[in-house]
């Protein structure tokens, strides 16, 4: 058992980037990262990314949450994005939701990040230009001759 009775399995990881060190590679977790010293490179698969005051981070960001303090250069794609008020994003967001407190900045872009699954649902039950008309020329043929 670890800690207040959790198990040490169902406790996510926890890394950290000190301020005084800086790291280059591909980061690739299931868990959490904060950066409050500095990084480069691409992170992939984490869960929540935290670029403190301090971090400052350029690259690729691949997670389900970010939130940033400090100044990221690069592309970040995530559900969520939270910029918080001494952040500074410089380069391109994919998210859903994007949140800009006073006093943080966005230099560049912000897309909407599209679920796969609704996107291809989207486009089976969509019929073609082709088939549209059609159909609408067929229904007033069948509504002129009643």
């Amino acid at each position: 058992m670890g800690l207040f009775g959790k198990s040490a399995a169902s406790m996510p990881a926890m890394s950290l980037v000190a301020k005084q060190c800086r790291v280059v590679g591909e980061f690739d977790l299931e868990g959490d990262i904060q950066f409050d010293g500095q990084g480069e490179g691409t992170i992939i698969r984490a869960r929540n990314v935290v670029i403190s005051s301090t971090g400052h981070f350029k690259g690729d960001i691949y997670a389900e949450h970010v939130t940033i303090n400090g100044f990221v250069e690069g592309t970040c794609a995530a559900r969520e994005v939270n910029i918080l008020g001494n952040g500074k994003m410089k380069g391109q967001i994919q998210s859903e939701q994007l949140t800009i407190a006073k006093g943080g900045v966005l230099l560049g872009e912000n897309k909407l990040k599209e679920e796969p699954s609704l996107k291809v649902v989207a486009e089976e039950n969509a019929a073609s230009p082709k088939e549209t008309a059609k159909a609408t020329s067929e229904s007033k043929k069948s509504h002129a001759s009643a």
